[in-house]
């Protein structure tokens, strides 16, 4: 809410994320066309229930952006989500409202908002309003990019370099960024492959490669080639190194990237051949790298691409902070981002789920219309998050990743950035209903067909199968709670998520929902990131017959792109 009065207004955390009992503290931006006393209310709740209130009283002068600090509500949790409501009163009228969330977490893994940096050039030095942009967003683990000398020589030995790709770099901004999103309760993770070498370093030890059946070394473009990460071979040692003195260097762990090929190879060991299945070979390497760095620091961790989920049934089970899937075709279509959570939360349910899903659709060179891009990445982001992932995406100064080199990013338009921030702040707040790792699906066996526990009347279908032209249903229970999430993918030309979209989905009014009671009922509410009110919508209902015995009927009275209805149990 805007009013002629206020000319900006924001408010965010001072950290992406914080410990529990850590002191913070909510900023709030202001700024007046004329000058005025007003009353600011900052309200707290947690999930739905009102927790705190602070009342502050300030003297706004035309033209002048003042920044007021306002202590947060903080207590001991192992891990809870806040939201924050900020009104503006001027004698006792509201005159504007701001919305954000934060979270308290024991570590960033519980909770892993991944983004990036990958700008490092001597310009870069003192300006931070990447890192300041990325908090707003809570992004709390960082993956610095491409920050290093070399793929096989990791920590720079002087501030001014040339990276592999030709960029002129500054060692010093790389530890001035990293020193920022410490301070902004950010953990940093090095970018590091795992087998990646120049081409120098393989031809000085040829026997530390990996080979095809004509005897070629393996490579990508010609300039990074594969080397052999069997637990005994020489290379092994010599990246663990590498990642150790990374973490020595100030990171908080490493992100352990794979190129997705060659899946088997030949080694060379005292003049035999020998083949490589690189699938039994990644399990020990990331244990040993985990080990390595948490000798370094003891909340230090890794996490490892899985290139088009390759080979996440082997490296489910190792010792990394969140299963990270890198997506490529055929993954082609929103259900099938949905199908790479699920099965990765199977091999694994106490992981989080990461899905590094690019967008193409908004690559500068691609002259794509950005309201078509922006589009589709809003039903892409919701459904990640709505299957219970997280989304690498953001990073830099509001960019957008759009293809695995990641200094090929896109800037987000400022209007469609304060919807990104909703989207954000929504998985913040409710992040323990979305993405809780007790939660327990069960979309197909609650809706559509054969089952009666939820129905939905209206006029377009309702189903569990994430097609063109239906509201997707993606159901989820856990102790105390049952989870409808709502997908509106009705009028849209196709299900593809790497698309743009020429519209947004056809909005759904007046959906009247019949719930199965299987136990008592303490309430019934409604929150969707598309509301820029941001505020929970408590659902009346009534009792009615059902063939099962009684449900509650209750009416969602709108649907965009995002709906969450929550039935909360009484205990």
């Amino acid at each position: 809410m805007r009013s002629p009065l206020v000319t900006h207004f924001d408010a965010y955390p001072d950290r992406a994320q914080y410990k529990p009992n850590q002191s913070g503290n909510l900023f709030i931006e202001l700024e007046t066309r004329e000058d005025a006393a007003l009353q600011l209310v900052v309200a707290f709740s947690k999930l739905e229930r009102p927790v705190a209130e602070e009342k502050v009283t300030i003297q706004a002068n035309k033209g002048v952006k003042q920044i007021v600090p306002v202590p947060l509500f903080l207590e001991e949790t192992v891990w809870s989500g806040y939201g924050v409501k900020v009104t503006v009163l001027r004698e006792g009228e509201v005159v504007s409202t701001a919305f954000t969330s934060y979270d308290i977490a024991d570590h960033w893994s519980r909770a892993p908002r991944y983004g990036f940096l990958s700008d490092f050039r001597s310009e870069e030095s003192g300006d931070l309003r990447d890192v300041e942009s990325m908090n707003k967003f809570h992004l709390n683990v960082i993956q610095f990019y491409d920050w290093m000398y070399r793929h096989d020589e990791l920590v720079p030995q002087q501030d001014e370099f040339m990276d592999p790709m030709g960029r002129e770099m500054s060692y010093q901004v790389v530890r001035e960024k990293l020193e920022a999103v410490h301070n902004k309760g950010m953990a940093a993770l090095a970018y590091g492959a795992v087998y990646a070498s120049l081409k120098d370093f393989l031809q000085a030890r040829p026997d530390w490669g990996l080979y095809n059946r004509r005897g070629e070394p393996f490579h990508l473009i010609d300039l990074f080639y594969i080397m052999d990460i069997t637990p005994n071979s020489p290379w092994t040692d010599h990246i663990i190194e590498q990642f150790r003195q990374a973490v020595q260097a100030g990171f908080d762990g490493i992100h352990m990237d794979q190129y997705g090929f060659p899946k088997k190879a030949i080694r060379r060991i005292e003049g035999l051949e020998e083949t490589v299945d690189l699938a039994e070979c990644y399990p020990p390497l990331i244990d040993r790298t985990s080990a390595a760095v948490k000798e370094i620091q003891a909340e230090a961790g890794v996490i490892f691409n899985n290139v088009g989920n390759y080979p996440i049934r082997k490296t489910a089970s190792t010792d990394q902070e969140a299963l990270y899937i890198e997506v490529w075709p055929p993954v082609v279509r929103l259900r099938e981002l949905k199908g790479l959570i699920d099965n990765a939360r199977s091999l694994n349910p106490e992981k989080p789920i990461i899905l590094s899903a690019y967008l193409p659709s908004f690559y500068p060179k691609a002259g794509h219309d950005k309201e078509w891009a922006e589009n589709g990445a809003l039903l892409t982001m919701a459904a990640i998050f709505a299957s219970g992932g997280y989304h690498l995406l953001l990073g830099e100064d509001k960019g957008m990743l759009t293809m695995p080199y990641y200094p090929d990013y896109a800037v987000m338009r400022p209007e469609f950035e304060a919807e990104v921030r909703r989207y954000y702040d929504f998985i913040v707040r409710f992040g323990t209903l979305i993405h809780d790792p007790r939660l327990e699906d069960v979309s197909y066996t609650y809706t559509a067909g054969v089952n009666t526990e939820i129905t939905l009347e209206a006029a377009v279908p309702f189903a569990p199968n994430g097609e063109a032209g239906s509201v997707w249903t993606v159901i989820k229970r856990k102790p105390g709670y049952q989870i409808l999430q709502l997908i509106n993918l009705v009028g849209l030309e196709d299900d593809y998520w790497e698309h743009g979209k020429h519209r947004r989905p056809e909005p759904q009014h007046g959906v009247v929902c019949h719930f199965l009671i299987e136990q008592p009922i303490e309430t019934i509410y409604a929150a969707s990131p598309d509301d820029p009110n941001q505020e929970v919508c408590f659902l009346d209902y009534e009792i009615v017959p059902h063939e099962q015995g009684l449900a509650a009927r209750f009416v969602l009275p709108a649907l965009e792109i995002w709906s969450m209805v929550i039935v909360k149990f009484r205990e």
